[in-house]
């Protein structure tokens, strides 16, 4: 699969309310893993087996914890004394169609690769260091390439870090410079597009700062994955804020705004209406005759954070302004952290929408993930103390899943 994808939020503390309830659960807590035996390579023959990292914090430390489970179904036990600790934010990255994963460390810019032994518990086999080239902190997010190739997005360094995943060596770098910005991160898409030998990725630039504005413009970068060059590029100036591109069922790419967005429009920080660019399936550039303002399917409502819906649909976080509290000195991660975002489909092929609901309103910025096929986010309590994981495109509507102390911040098919 593509490399799991997760919403980077600013920071922990900006996150604002934490408690993501989508939908009020317990469930039982309970076993785990065992010893190690001799290493069987992730994705052999066998039982199915994932991985799930989750994150527990206090006014001290944050740990990391990565759990070995046979499946996602709600009442599957997770045992934290039974998981893989990890100093620190740690964390998970998969190729899933590779049967390859690792962790990247919670205090340093390293990622290991793991393997699960005969019992399935963990083992950490080789690691690479991506500070000699300038990264401070890991994003959890990389692009795929193939087996023996994946960049590693710097967005604080501007560049791309080419690294191999079979040998664990990095091989170089391609900068970044046209992407720069003044006072603004150049964040680079959570998800890229391949078409051919080109690699395609958004940037949209954000001040999370002093001025807490959205450029009004989307960058697009080509890169020419035979020569580890830039080919292209693009800068458009019809949609801002962008962070995330799916592509559907049809082929055709679909680059949306970020709940960030539409909140920084709502404040008049982002001139730009919410709204959706296109690649076509055989294209690598923004098609010029596709915009969708979102607030046109919406009748009005902001929307952003668009989240893979099965076929050529997609999830859409619609904000309900009835449900928020909005201040003068509001700041946009303090708008998308409310319970106050809908769920909506949004069908790009008839541009019909409808409201989930089977989904309460939740914080905009939760995280989802791509297992197996199968579309998951989570329902976070208050104060991060419990996660269950909700299947977004289960047969029948949203299906609960198990349920973890902490965090959930990751989940990935090893096996």
């Amino acid at each position: 699969m593509r490399a799991i994808q997760l919403k980077q939020r600013p920071s922990r503390g900006t996150s604002a309310t934490a408690g993501a309830l989508l939908l009020l659960v317990v469930a039982p807590v309970s076993a785990g893993c065992a010893d190690e035996e001799p290493t069987v390579p992730a994705g052999q023959v066998g039982e199915e087996a994932f991985v799930v990292a989750t994150r527990v914090w206090d006014d001290t430390a944050t740990n990391s914890y990565f759990h070995v489970v046979p499946s996602l179904d709600q009442g599957t036990a997770v045992d934290p004394s039974q998981a893989t600790e990890i100093p620190g934010s740690a964390r998970l990255f998969a190729f899933e169609d590779q049967g390859w994963f690792g962790v990247g460390d919670g205090e340093s810019p390293t990622i290991s690769h793991f393997t699960l032994d005969a019992r399935d518990a963990l083992v950490k086999g080789d690691a690479i260091s991506l500070q000699p080239f300038g990264v401070q902190s890991l994003w959890a997010n990389h692009y795929l390439i193939s087996p023996t190739k994946a960049y590693y997005p710097d967005r604080a360094g501007e560049q791309l870090v080419v690294w191999n995943p079979t040998t664990m060596e990095v091989q170089g770098t391609i900068p970044l410079p046209d992407t720069s910005r003044e006072g603004y991160l150049a964040l680079y898409g959570y998800a890229s597009v391949q078409r051919g030998k080109t690699l395609l990725f958004s940037v949209g630039w954000f001040d999370w700062g002093a001025t807490d504005t959205v450029l009004p413009e989307t960058g697009l970068v080509a890169i020419d994955t035979e020569t580890d060059t830039v080919a292209r590029f693009d800068v458009d100036d019809r949609c801002g804020g962008i962070t995330q591109s799916v592509e559907t069922a049809s082929g055709d790419a679909y680059f949306v705004s970020s709940a960030l967005a539409g909140a920084a429009h709502h404040l008049e920080r982002l001139e730009t209406e919410p709204c959706a660019l296109r690649i076509l399936k055989d294209a690598d550039t923004f098609d010029p005759d596709y915009l969708v303002r979102l607030g046109e399917l919406t009748t009005g409502a902001i929307a952003g954070d668009p989240i893979p819906a099965g076929g050529d649909s997609l999830f859409l976080r619609v904000f309900d302004e009835d449900l928020a509290t909005i201040g003068d000195e509001t700041k946009t991660f303090e708008i998308t952290g409310q319970q106050a975002w809908q769920w909506w489909r949004w069908d790009t092929m008839t541009d019909e929408v409808a409201q989930v609901a089977e989904l309460a309103p939740s914080p905009a910025n939760v995280s989802f993930f791509d297992v197996d096929g199968r579309i998951f986010t989570i329902d976070e309590k208050a104060d991060s103390i419990e996660s269950t994981l909700i299947e977004l495109t289960a047969e029948g509507g949203p299906k609960l899943g198990l349920t973890t102390p902490g965090y959930l911040h990751g989940v990935a098919k090893v096996r």
